[in-house]
């Protein structure tokens, strides 16, 4: 019955919004990920304790950070703070359109464009023309894109990414369409569920608000987040039919601390088990074949863990993130028994006389699995990521779902945002990333390349508004190498310029 559901998702989806525009609308629900510099400005605001909704889990719902906004008071702010708020607080006021029909739009055209994607929001494709159409009010809420690609790598030409329609009930968002999704802290990747690939026709419930348990044995808590979702992998499988089940539960105890839980599940699908019973021990755990479950009940391919965001210092100068995923559980109990890992730390603070605020990253990450309590241990190659049943693997349209870099990697980066007065933004970025290094021999289902190679980029990006839309472009260097071989050396120049109406 789950199944046949979602082979149907987007047929439901075409006539929820003819229902909701034949009802009231509704305002922007929640603003998705690749905005780097509103990004900058949300965590500015959240170390200095003056956002206290939790932001590491993308899309973030607009009706809670517009009513902490409407509380705050600006005259006690300062400095790059205040600059931030009003910048938010001008979004928010953009956002909050109602009852009339908005017009979006975007153009681009790009050399070589990015293949290892990051929280950016930058073109998949050598040429895209999106429109759009937005309708909003009290309850409902739609957008309907529609995107023209050229000579795409996945050969769909004609995308539906980013529409949705959504319906808020009684403080929670129900909704249906293909959003893009970005879950935990880091800047350059996330282990579990990024927008490194197109996002999936999905149904979600979220929370529309963060307000904090009246229990006192539940209040320690904090504001909290939960979102979760079910959604089909309708592209060319092994398995055809998949189903992608996700769930992530966010708080603050403290109001400069943020904990993330994350939890995600392929399962269902041609031949497998989809009923309550499968379901049911997909999430408790209970999928070791042959030790507490039978082969052809083994509900799917998971993957679950945690992650953290501390900015210790009340001036917000600095923040420490790790994000931990578990890739297999042990054997006999849904204990986690392989994990990926990621690290970084941010820096902000005033440059150019005050006119410019940066916020700057350190990040690495690991993809090749490592046993132990906290992976700690020997390396496991050929787990990340990938299923002996689901054998396409934890990845759609050709692309990972979790990091860009896919499986057995390891990535380091330096990123910053720059962010001036006047709502110019600067990107600059350098990284290395040693892509499937511990293929003993050649995989075919790695997304990036079958054998070890080292891919080397820098990259600067700018965008600034103007008296209709948003111009962005960037242009960069990037290099790939065989460790194992001194002749293979690819070069490229790449970038892109973008028009965009939102």
């Amino acid at each position: 019955m789950i199944a046949t559901t979602c082979r149907t998702l987007r047929g439901f989806l075409a006539g929820a919004v003819a229902v909701a525009l034949a009802g009231a609308a509704a305002a922007e629900p929640w603003l998705p990920p690749g905005d780097a510099a509103l990004r900058s400005d949300l965590a500015t605001l959240a170390d200095a304790a003056v956002l206290r909704t939790p932001i590491t889990t993308w899309p973030l719902p607009w009706k809670d950070i517009d009513e902490q906004l409407a509380a705050v008071d600006a005259g006690e702010l300062d400095g790059y703070a205040l600059e931030a708020y009003l910048r938010v607080l001008a979004r928010a006021e953009r956002e909050a359109r109602t009852d009339e029909l908005t017009l979006h739009s975007r153009v681009s055209v790009a050399e070589h464009p990015r293949v290892i994607r990051t929280f950016d929001d930058t073109p998949r494709e050598d040429a895209e023309l999106g429109v759009g159409l937005g309708w909003s009010g009290e309850r409902f809420a739609v957008r309907l894109n529609a995107t023209r690609a050229w000579d795409p790598v996945d050969g769909d030409t004609l995308r539906p990414d980013g529409s949705y329609v959504s319906a808020d009930l009684g403080g929670w968002i129900v909704s249906l369409g293909y959003p893009d999704r970005w879950w935990g802290p880091g800047w350059d990747g996330s282990l579990i569920l990024s927008t490194n690939a197109r996002p999936i026709p999905q149904l979600a419930v979220t929370r529309a608000r963060t307000t904090p348990f009246r229990a006192r044995w539940l209040g320690w808590i904090g504001p909290w987040s939960l979102t979760s979702f079910i959604g089909q992998l309708d592209d060319d499988r092994d398995v055809d039919d998949t189903l992608l089940f996700g769930a992530r539960f966010a708080f603050k105890p403290l109001p400069r601390l943020e904990v993330g839980l994350a939890r995600t599940a392929q399962w269902c699908g041609d031949g497998r088990p989809c009923d309550a019973e499968a379901f049911g021990n997909l999430l408790i755990g209970r999928d070791n074949r042959d030790v507490n479950v039978p082969e052809e009940r083994e509900p799917g391919n998971q993957l679950g863990g945690f992650d953290v965001r501390w900015a210790p210092f009340p001036s917000g100068i600095a923040a420490f993130y790790l994000q931990w995923i578990g890739e297999d559980s042990r054997q006999g109990g849904p204990q986690i028994g392989s994990w990926l890992r990621q690290a970084g730390v941010e820096l902000a603070g005033l440059m150019a006389g005050g006119d410019w605020h940066h916020r700057t990253h350190f990040e690495a990450a690991e993809t090749i699995c490592r046993e132990g309590g906290f992976g700690l241990s020997d390396q496991k190659p050929r787990c990340a990521y990938e299923h002996s049943i689901y054998t396409t693997g934890y990845r759609y349209e050709g692309r990972s779902l979790g990091h860009g870099m896919d499986g057995d990697g390891r990535s380091y980066t330096i990123g910053s945002t720059l962010t001036s007065v006047d709502e110019r933004v600067w990107r600059f970025s350098l990284r290395h990333i040693e892509i499937n290094r511990t293929a003993s021999s050649a995989n075919p289902r790695h997304t990036l390349s079958p054998t070890p190679r080292d891919f080397s980029e820098i990259m600067l990006m700018h965008s600034r508004p103007l008296p209709v839309g948003e111009l962005r472009a960037a242009l960069g260097y990037s290099r790939l190498d065989d460790p194992g071989d001194d002749r293979f050396d690819d070069r490229s120049v790449f970038g892109w310029i973008e028009f965009v109406i939102d």
